[in-house]
């Protein structure tokens, strides 16, 4: 007895210090900017090479780069997790597909970079341009969304299933009327998830979309735009110190974002939490 309450409270001082470290940096940077944040900052294009005025062209250029993949990801990713708990078998294939669907999670996403630029950008042909960009994000946040749509249908109750079956509706009814309903609360964050997860990526964008500076928001999908994560790394890595305000302002835009998705994902979780106590 002594052991275990000396290991939960070990344990217990290490998780809220590991927790408390994470928020303070967090909280940190977000602060940081947060003096270099207003309307200005926020709706107007980049000056004089970037050392004035603001980021509006690549909050725009980040929605349309996470709408292009979101488009393609969401509806492939969940037909394919409905596949693979609905109609096919538990077989060593199976178990094959989801175990190497886990593998492509943790793939670097320079690699996913690499492969968009290889395969949209130059076989495709559709160079450094905003669908490019959109479709390579689709295919890194595809493991992501596969999993957990996959992870939520499964527990979904056997019993939905067999009630469903039992009143007459065939297999694609009781699995689009009555499944993914019943999981499509777990589903939708997966999918905020996977929006938090792919938002900041840096290395796909700049192989396959990214464009350092412009003046103008892109007229169509096959031409390059901005994006929040492209803008910081430029003003960071490329630009002198004298736009250190700017660099500050941007990080701290990305996180509130970050963060932002985050905590409705929390908050929606504690929700089905308490309905399922109630």
């Amino acid at each position: 007895m002594i052991i275990d309450r000396m290991a939960k409270i070990v344990f217990g001082i290490i998780s809220y210090l590991l927790v408390t470290i994470i928020l303070l940096i967090v909280g940190f940077l977000i602060l940081s900017g947060l003096d270099d944040i207003n309307l200005e900052f926020l709706t107007s294009f980049p000056r004089n090479s970037m050392t004035e005025g603001g980021i509006w062209p690549s909050i725009l250029g980040t929605v349309y780069f996470l709408s292009i993949a979101l488009l393609f990801s969401v509806p492939v990713g969940i037909l394919a997790a409905v596949y693979l708990s609905e109609y096919s078998k538990e077989n060593r294939l199976q178990r094959l597909v989801l175990t190497a669907n886990n593998i492509l999670a943790g793939i670097p996403s320079v690699v996913f970079g690499m492969f968009g630029l290889s395969l949209f950008s130059i076989t495709f042909g559709f160079g450094t341009s905003v669908i490019a960009g959109g479709l390579t994000l689709g295919i890194m946040s595809l493991p992501y969304i596969i999993s957990n749509t996959h992870e939520s249908l499964v527990a979904v109750p056997k019993s939905y299933r067999e009630a469903s079956m039992a009143l007459g509706a065939n297999k694609a009814e009781t699995t689009f009327k009555i499944v993914i309903p019943a999981s499509s609360s777990r589903i939708l964050t997966g999918v905020i998830i996977a929006i938090g997860r792919i938002i900041g990526e840096t290395a796909p964008l700049l192989f396959t979309g990214a464009a350092f500076y412009i003046t103008r928001n892109p007229s169509s999908p096959f031409e390059p735009a901005m994006a929040l994560p492209t803008h910081i790394f430029v003003l960071s890595a490329i630009y002198p110190d004298n736009v250190t305000p700017k660099l500050e302002g941007s990080v701290s835009v990305l996180l509130i974002i970050v963060v932002a998705l985050f905590m409705s994902v929390a908050i929606r979780r504690r929700r089905e939490s308490r309905k399922m106590e109630g």
